[in-house]
């Protein structure tokens, strides 16, 4: 038994026309827009009668089959249904409340500068300015948050 690739990895939002360009301007090409419903997703999402905006991103990667490729999905309850979450707000990153769970989502780059300015202009924020990794693959890394305030692990690979 063993994983064979990365299949996508999800984030719910709450403006997905923002954060569907947001994405596109870091790279992505989308893959596929759709509205979402039936006993399909009430199952696997254990809800009832839930309509869903998704958006379906994919980083090309001309070395790759498109199965291989990294996808990203993005996912908003449809505007006419209620939803609970209302919008969350990020007011630090505290790495010692975060015990356990994803902590963040990880991109190679080929200029953090221009990526987080990209990300400020954006209307994210910026976690940490870019450091040089003292272990492993050389590399600056930062921390990042997208508009929504989910953090971002920006990393670009330089030679010693």
């Amino acid at each position: 038994m063993r994983i064979i690739g990365h299949r996508h990895t999800g984030i719910i939002v709450n403006d997905i026309d923002r954060m569907q360009d947001f994405y596109i301007g870091l790279g992505f090409v989308l893959r596929r827009r759709d509205l979402e419903s039936g006993d399909f997703v009430n199952h696997l999402l254990s809800s009832k009668d839930r309509t869903f905006h998704t958006v379906k991103l994919i980083l090309p990667d001309d070395r790759l089959p498109i199965p291989c490729q990294f996808n990203l999905e993005l996912m908003k309850l449809a505007d006419n249904q209620k939803d609970n979450l209302g919008d969350v707000v990020f007011d630090s990153f505290d790495f010692e409340q975060r015990n356990t769970g994803v902590l963040d989502i990880a991109f190679t780059v080929d200029d953090i500068e221009a990526v987080l300015k990209y990300i400020l202009d954006s209307g994210g924020n910026l976690i940490s300015k870019p450091l040089k990794a003292i272990a492993g693959f050389p590399a600056l890394h930062s921390y990042a948050r997208d508009p929504e305030g989910n953090v971002l692990h920006i990393a670009q690979n330089i030679s010693e």
